[in-house]
């Protein structure tokens, strides 16, 4: 399915995301779009948030504004 529709991996490759009776490994995998991708902002652990669990958090940001056209002047006849 990745491949079908071209998705990347947008954590960096090998990043420990979580971590398990002394070992660490990348179980939590991000994957994205290209034109994700090229609207994403951070994508990595996010070492400030606090949680109770063997994986660590994960912080995404993406920029979700939407580009506007310019308005279009109106032709008069």
């Amino acid at each position: 399915m990745i491949t079908n529709i071209d998705a990347s991996l947008a954590l960096s490759q090998g990043t420990i995301t979580r971590n398990y009776q002394e070992s660490q490994t990348t179980i939590d995998l991000i994957f994205t779009t290209d034109d994700i991708m090229n609207r994403l902002i951070r994508c990595e652990i996010d070492e400030e948030m606090k949680n109770f669990s063997d994986h660590l958090s994960i912080q995404i940001i993406i920029d979700l504004r939407v580009c506007k056209e310019p308005a279009r002047k109106s032709r008069r006849n």
